[in-house]
């Protein structure tokens, strides 16, 4: 268990003895509890273990409780009693933005709303003008996001999508008859969600393609050797299935996007469908259409196919490239494991050095560090760097960007950091135009050298702030500032699109994970990705140089 489970678990009680109108003092308890487990600097399994964190100002029994029960891997039994007296449909409301629980409490008690569905039509009707705490605005907001959520919630983040493909085609390779089953779609391609999981397998036998699609259950035909499997609550899942000598092109076009097959098709007018090219592999179908091996990444659009022919194909970025990554937290912030911790493990990963880029003071609600906390840091990468030669600690900030733009470095610390990555945490709600000045004026403060996520987004969960994007990218370009592709599966930010348009602009980019854990710097995998998908190549990409060019 870990500090951020725990708090989240905590707030999540707090909130539903809101919603139900409970005892208010045990509500607020709740939240105290988490806000006092969010900041805390020992290790909370020892704490808990010890029973010394029934000593902690802001645990009382109830939350000790919580943390016990947690501890010892069972769902506690205060989460399940607030639970079953809130109904599942209420407890989706308390996902959409804007909708605290005194909010959703009010919709539920004096609307009778308990679906989504029923939130929707309340909103359509305009009832909720009618209650107080609730105005156009704040409806308009509701249906806003109702709208996002509808749009999203048939998709996937990409790595549950990948923990999803890989059981799936553990179960595959066991059926009689098997051999290579091959990820393909969207997962291949590497986009930031994934909607429908599509993999080719390959048979012996290929007239045994409905056996085995149907020895999954629910299966039914959409295609020549297409087979679409339904399963309540997951991704939809179709099956190509080929020989041995058709693999090569039916793999081929499982992958690419509509416009990219039409590319292909286009390119092999008067010859044929491209895809009657028998080919064991996609690079004998590639080299009769006369263009090279296209990596799976820039299997979108044409653009590429043309950059192909022409024999100008990047050579794209690849995780084995970083040398390095420059946004990650700590114990001292919010982070899950120590600075020396998470330094060992970078230099695990063959790093040659690791980026601390801990939260400035305004992020109070992740325990943000203050001038004599973050040179305390200081000193202990000085520590580590004085004893350690394979890898170096780069000493950074997460320096928030306040609502007027200034970055939020402690007084007196600018000159001792090496780099400052600098974010929007707050304030989403600006109007578009000035949402974009505080940006540009953040990029144009001379400590700013890494613009972190641009866009604000959460994927499936927070859409980006309204911004010209353009005028930020322009911005960057003027100042020299490198924009952030932050690589963590929750963001991806910026995305393909975007990283493409700067790269157009002469930007750099860096691949960050934003890892909170030692497990969290692999999440640089997804951000490589989304560099490749933008025809990033190593030199595009500032930490894939070495230190000394870097610094």
């Amino acid at each position: 268990m870990d500090r951020k489970t725990a708090a989240r678990t905590l707030r999540e009680i707090g909130r539903l003895l809101e919603v139900t109108d409970d005892n208010p003092y045990r509500a607020r308890a709740f939240a105290g509890a988490a806000r006092t487990v969010e900041t805390l600097s020992g290790d909370i399994a020892e704490l808990i273990r010890s029973g010394e964190i029934r000593n902690l100002r802001g645990i009382g029994r109830g939350s000790s409780a919580v943390l016990e029960q947690l501890a010892s891997g069972n769902r506690p039994q205060a989460l399940l009693e607030a639970e079953a007296k809130v109904p599942p449909g209420v407890r989706d409301m308390l996902t959409l933005p804007g909708l605290g629980p005194k909010k959703v409490r009010t919709l539920w008690n004096e609307l009778g709303v308990e679906t989504l569905g029923e939130l929707e039509y309340a909103c359509r009707e305009n009832r909720l003008l009618e209650l107080k705490g609730f105005g156009p605005a704040s409806q308009a907001s509701v249906l806003d996001a109702l709208s996002f959520r509808a749009q999203t919630r048939d998709r996937r983040l990409v790595h549950e999508a990948w923990t999803a493909a890989a059981a799936l085609i553990e179960r595959l390779r066991d059926r009689p008859g098997v051999g290579q089953v091959l990820p393909a779609g969207e997962l291949r391609r590497g986009c930031e969600t994934v909607g429908e999981l599509a993999l080719v397998v390959e048979l012996a036998d290929p007239a045994q393609a409905e056996t085995v699609a149907r020895s999954f259950g629910s299966a039914e035909t959409v295609g020549a050797g297409e087979w679409a499997l339904h399963a309540d609550g997951s991704l939809p899942v179709r099956l190509c299935f080929a020989g041995r000598r058709e693999l090569g092109a039916v793999w081929l076009q499982a992958t690419g996007d509509d416009e990219f097959l039409a590319g292909l098709e286009a390119r092999a007018a008067g010859s044929g469908s491209v895809f009657s090219v028998v080919g064991s592999d996609e690079a004998e179908v590639l080299t009769a259409l006369g263009l090279p091996w296209i990596p799976p990444e820039l299997r979108r659009g044409r653009r590429w196919i043309e950059a192909a022919a022409c024999g100008v194909l990047p050579r794209l970025v690849e995780l084995g490239d970083l040398r390095g990554a420059l946004h990650n937290h700590t114990t001292d912030s919010d982070g899950l494991a120590t600075l020396e911790e998470m330094a060992g493990a970078a230099a695990g990963l063959g790093w040659s050095f690791f980026g601390v880029a801990d939260h400035s003071p305004a992020a109070f609600y992740a325990n943000g560090l203050d001038a004599e906390r973050l040179r305390a840091q200081w000193s202990r990468a000085d520590a580590w760097n004085d004893d350690h030669h394979d890898l170096r600690i780069v000493k950074g900030l997460e320096a928030d960007i306040l609502a007027d733009g200034r970055l939020d470095i402690p007084e007196g610390c600018e000159a001792g950091l090496e780099v400052v990555v600098a974010s929007v945490h707050s304030s989403f709600k600006m109007p578009a135009e000035v949402q974009t000045e505080r940006l540009v004026t953040a990029v144009r403060n001379p400590a700013c050298r890494i613009l972190g996520h641009p866009t604000g987004r959460l994927l499936l969960a927070r859409p980006a702030y309204e911004v010209d994007l353009e005028r930020v990218l322009d911005a960057c370009a003027e100042a020299g500032v490198a924009v952030e592709i932050n690589a963590s599966p929750y963001r991806l930010d910026l995305d393909a699109t975007w990283a493409r348009c700067a790269l157009d602009r002469g930007l750099r980019l860096v691949v960050n994970p934003d890892a909170h854990s030692v497990d969290g710097l692999d999440d640089v995998r997804w951000g490589v990705t989304v560099a490749r998908r933008a025809g990033a190549t190593a030199i595009d990409v500032i930490n894939c140089g070495d230190l000394e060019t870097f610094l």
